[in-house]
């Protein structure tokens, strides 16, 4: 009896969030497969979001500094 209700407590909920992991990383492979992002647009938000010294900014005109000057004024 304590054999099947450790069973139906940790087993079958543990296989059931291995299996939504599965269809989970399957859909996403599926998705950026058939909707790809345009190389460009994923170049500019990681130099944007990624926030390391080695990314160039999006306008290599304007340090950061400038950009936040000149939206003070």
């Amino acid at each position: 009896m304590i054999h099947k209700a450790t069973t139906l407590k940790f087993v079958v909920p543990e296989m059931l969030a291995v299996a939504f992991g599965i269809v989970i990383l399957i859909g996403i492979v599926y998705f950026t497969h058939k909707y790809p992002v345009p190389t460009a647009r994923a170049d500019a938000n990681h130099a944007a979001v990624s926030g390391h010294g080695d990314a160039e900014p999006l306008n290599p005109g304007l340090s950061r500094v400038r950009l936040l000057v000149s939206g003070m004024k």
